[in-house]
């Protein structure tokens, strides 16, 4: 049983699925993402359903995410 830090993966799904790869991550080991999932990288969307997937995932909000999450908020006041 591991316990692993990132953070800013930034969308860069392939990378972070090659980490995963390298660190062999197991159901047993913590994975915890020190924020900024989103922006930046090809592909945030497909990163985030792969931690949505994994239960040993624990992710914090990063400062990313918290503007996506302010300029959705604005969205719906607006809408």
């Amino acid at each position: 049983m591991s316990t692993y830090v990132i953070s800013d993966i930034h969308g860069q799904y392939n990378m972070f699925i090659e980490l995963l790869d390298k660190i062999d991550l197991k159901d047993t080991d913590t994975l915890y993402i020190l924020g900024d999932v989103l922006d930046r990288g090809p592909h945030p969307i497909k990163t985030i359903r792969k931690l949505m997937e994994m239960p040993n995932a624990i992710c914090l909000v990063g400062n990313h995410e918290f503007m996506a999450m302010k300029c959705l908020e604005f969205l719906m006041k607006e809408i």
